[in-house]
């Protein structure tokens, strides 16, 4: 299901902060518990005095082990400009993602994720990534990625963007990647995945309203 093509890498790092929104509106979408999201398993995730806890049934799995992920999709689609921050301190690993724009029947769209642990043998030179991946017809390619560090117990804040045709990563308001997909994908709701981790997240919301530069 996972394939990743030889491509031309984007690498961003950019400090600035959140994109703008004119006029924009702010959604907490905890607010409303286990009621806006589609067929909670509740052995997996918890809506706990205001927060979201989730976790993986095992954390050193294959990333095609259906025991290593755990998803939780929202009922309504997403606008056409947005933002959607998250608050999180993962507890076990360090892998959450999601699915922007995503179509159930064309398994298509955009993949947002704060990427996986490196492996025990990695090069000295090699760095923790975040990343963008298109996918179409469920064929996934890496098309942008930045280097992301996360701490164990440490609370960051992420954030996934679009704006008209782009796409983009954010970690504490620090561009982590951004890809333009020209036309963008149809609107589809919001979808969180975890893979061999366990994490809180304090603060999910989705802010809204036309984009500027």
């Amino acid at each position: 299901m996972y394939s990743t093509f030889k491509h031309r890498f984007l690498f961003v790092t950019v400090v600035l902060g959140f994109p703008a929104l004119a006029g924009a509106q702010i959604k907490d979408l905890l607010a409303e518990g286990a009621d806006a999201w589609l067929s909670v398993d509740e052995a997996r995730w918890q809506f706990v005095d205001g927060e979201l806890h989730g976790a993986t049934a095992v954390f050193d799995g294959d990333k095609t082990d259906p025991a290593a992920s755990t998803f939780l999709v929202a009922k309504e689609s997403l606008p056409d400009d947005y933002i959607v921050t998250m608050d999180v301190t993962f507890d076990r690993g360090r892998y959450i993602g999601v699915y922007l724009d995503f179509g159930q029947e064309s398994q298509s769209g955009i993949w947002m994720a704060s990427g996986h642990n490196l492996a025990p043998d990695a090069p000295e030179n090699e760095v923790e990534r975040g990343y963008i991946k298109t996918v179409e017809a469920g064929f996934w390619i890496v098309r942008a990625t930045g280097q992301l560090d996360i701490s164990p117990g440490e609370r960051i804040r992420l954030g996934f963007s679009r704006r008209g045709d782009d796409y983009s990563l954010w970690n504490d308001g620090k561009l982590i990647a951004t890809y333009r997909k020209d036309g963008g994908y149809p609107a589809g709701p919001l979808q969180l995945r975890l893979t061999n981790a366990a994490a809180r997240i304090h603060r999910l919301q989705l802010r809204t309203g036309r984009g500027r530069n």
